[in-house]
């Protein structure tokens, strides 16, 4: 069984968050911990410095402001430089990839690259908004929801990805669990 598309190149740092989140601080715990961080410290030591609690205040919102303004534009800058970086390369911005299920293994077949993962090596699989992704104890394999024609054939092919999984990994995977209704 297999599934295939085509995937952008980094399409799939969004669902790649999700690692970091399962393997303990989600990026957005992690945003958090730092703007409650610059509030915690700067509001205090700038009222210190200034010997006002409005103008402190004032001064970190702004940083923040600025910080978040930041961000924004990195963010929007980040894809047309990726992709001039991969034309500069010689590389196509857009590849396919075919996500097959083998007896013996999982083979993710993208572009010019193959990886191929025995089945006690899959330790988890979850759905993120427009991902499935199979955690291969350190790595991930990314496969694009929209790869499937329907809701039936995505369900198929989870089926189909759990039944040849370890029953601990199965155990990891409530969300492929609630998908395929056991």
């Amino acid at each position: 069984m297999e599934a295939s598309g085509i995937l952008a190149a980094g399409e799939s740092t969004a669902a790649m968050a999700y690692i970091k989140a399962r393997r303990g601080v989600s990026p957005r715990q992690m945003k958090a911990t730092l703007l409650l961080c610059m509030l915690a410290v700067g509001i205090p030591l700038g009222t210190w410095v200034s010997g006002s609690w409005l103008t402190a205040m004032l001064t970190v919102e702004c940083a923040i402001a600025g910080l978040l303004l930041g961000v924004l534009i990195v963010n929007g800058l980040a894809a047309p430089a990726m992709r001039k970086a991969l034309a500069d390369r010689g590389q196509s911005y857009e590849q396919a990839l075919t996500l097959r299920l083998m007896p013996e293994a999982l083979v993710y077949d993208l572009a010019d690259l193959t990886m191929t993962a025995r089945w006690p090596c899959v330790t988890d699989l979850y759905q993120t908004k427009k991902h499935w992704v199979f955690l291969v104890q350190s790595s991930a394999m990314v496969l694009p929801r929209r790869f499937f024609a329907t809701p039936e054939a995505e369900r198929d092919f989870i089926a189909e990805a759990m039944s040849r999984m370890a029953d601990a990994a199965r155990a990891r995977s409530p969300d492929a669990v609630r998908v395929i209704g056991g």
